[in-house]
């Protein structure tokens, strides 16, 4: 490690990480002012706007006195974007504390994990009561799923930086790799404007059908930003209607499909790209196994079939979308019902999407991989096999990754699974299924998550849905630079 660092110049790594981090701060800042526009619509809230437009203004302030030598910077390497990136998400999480501290009288863990699971897209809240909460706040928990749905990074692409490689570098360490347009910049553009139409679309379909305005406009966002946070406690449930739940199955669905298919679909003007994409199949493959078994569990308690038939398909697409949306209490769930649920979580949306997860096209190349292995030792020496999954063609190089990345996600799945048996006392689906959504940034719960919880299940939780959302590697290359090879170079020194 010593040997490595030697060859890391550690002040070039800090002027390039610092200006960057300032890029992505000026980006958070604004975001933050964005709530404050909700005191026109309700007069009486004004009071709570000192708690957005202080912080707001002084993450601007602050972010453009870290980045004022941006233009300075010529190359990034993918260490400093990934350090980058995965420092913002602390920080901006950290920096989103002060309306829940000091509106919900939240204590700063409870206000951390509340921002860490809004901005990673997560959903799972420390929050009661919802219906007391004010407007403003509830947008404010909306609004950071909605941004964290396409990525801090890439709204700072979108609005701040520059094009060249930091935009390329930044792209990529915050767990994206596909372009629909060659110019990066014009990509970011194209996917806030294909997602900000579908909000709208969402918006309306759910006010067309009874939701009130201000729901429709939170649950469009949390819903095709596969974030799930609602502003009833009892979520989609809420409602009983059977029309707001398919249209809040059609946003989620959306939200977790690639972005490439969504600019297919608008450019073609036809849904064609939608059928043919091999993770959009896989999906639903996996969905209707899936809807079955868990109906079947839920009859077998007792529930009627219709009911039973209902809860499953909309539980199990909000589980493969990462959403996290509920219609019904899933503590009361049979074990194998939570089993299936928590395993359509691991899996995950697609990649290229809002959604989290291990990814679909990650879980179809191991199966195709596996495939292909038995080719290889069935066939002639020498026999030429296409790795080739749906459009997607891929490298060995690729299937290491893939690999590496699925053992990785698994292990850290399971330690977290673990350590909560322990310290909770819970079961091991329980376990499972919380440290599942945590890590899958899904937000269903059965029931664990909880302001009671002790202080380090919650730091526990905080570093699963951190991990997820920056899809491991990015923090992985962030903690071993931070904490074993800075130090190491210094005293190298």
């Amino acid at each position: 490690m010593l040997e490595l660092g030697k060859h890391i110049n550690i002040s070039d790594d800090l002027f390039v990480v610092k200006n960057l981090i300032g890029s992505i701060l000026q980006g958070v800042g604004i975001a933050y002012l964005i709530p404050v526009l909700l005191a026109w619509f309700y007069p009486e809230e004004i009071k709570y706007v000192t708690y957005f437009a202080l912080p707001g203004a002084a993450s601007v302030l602050f972010g453009a006195w870290l980045a004022r030598h941006m233009g300075k910077i010529e190359d990034v390497n993918l260490r400093q974007a990934m350090v980058s990136a995965a420092f913002t998400w602390l920080f901006a999480s950290a920096i989103s504390v002060v309306p829940f501290m000091f509106i919900a009288d939240m204590s700063f863990i409870d206000s951390y994990f509340e921002s860490m699971s809004a901005w990673t897209g997560t959903g799972l809240t420390m929050m009661t009561n919802l219906e007391s909460y004010p407007h403003i706040l509830l947008f404010w928990r909306a609004w950071m799923q909605w941004l964290g749905g396409i990525g801090i990074v890439l709204v700072a692409l979108t609005v701040l930086i520059r094009p060249g490689v930091a935009a390329a570098r930044l792209y990529r360490a915050e767990a994206r790799s596909e372009r629909i347009l060659p110019n990066l910049v014009n990509t970011s553009k194209v996917i806030f404007q294909i997602y900000f139409v579908l909000t709208v679309v969402g918006v309306y379909l759910y006010y067309i059908n009874g939701m009130p305005l201000f729901d429709a406009v939170t649950h469009s966002m949390t819903g095709l930003g596969t974030g799930g946070m609602s502003t009833h406690d009892l979520s989609i449930g809420y409602f009983n209607s059977t029309s707001i739940e398919a249209v809040t199955i059609f946003l989620m669905i959306m939200g977790a499909v690639n972005f490439t298919v969504h600019y297919k679909m608008f450019v073609g003007k036809h849904l064609k790209p939608f059928f043919e994409d091999i993770q959009v199949r896989y999906m639903f493959i996996f969905l209707v196994p899936a809807v079955a078994i868990t109906a079947y569990s839920l009859i077998q308690v007792g529930d009627n079939v219709g009911d039973s038939l209902r809860q499953a398909v909309f539980h199990s697409v909000s589980a493969i979308t990462c959403t996290g949306f509920g219609i019904a209490d899933l503590s009361r769930y049979p074990e194998l019902g939570k089993f299936i649920i928590g395993i359509l979580m691991v899996i995950g949306g697609g990649a290229g999407s809002t959604a989290g997860g291990i990814k679909l096209i990650r879980v179809t190349l191991m199966y195709e991989s596996l495939k292909w292995t038995i080719q290889q030792a069935i066939l002639p020496r020498g026999a030429i096999i296409k790795r080739k999954v749906g459009s997607y063609l891929f490298t060995e190089e690729d299937i290491q990754e893939v690999m590496s990345f699925t053992i990785t996600y698994i292990a850290l799945l399971l330690f977290g699974t673990v350590y909560t048996m322990l310290r909770m006392g819970t079961s091991l689906v329980d376990s499972f299924f919380e440290v599942a959504s945590a890590q899958g940034n899904v937000g269903l719960s059965v029931g664990i998550t909880s302001t009671y919880m002790p202080v380090d299940m919650k730091v526990l939780l905080i570093l699963h849905m951190w991990i997820g959302r920056l899809e491991i590697f990015s923090t992985l290359v962030f903690i071993i630079s931070t904490f074993f090879l800075v130090p190491r170079v210094v005293r190298g020194r």
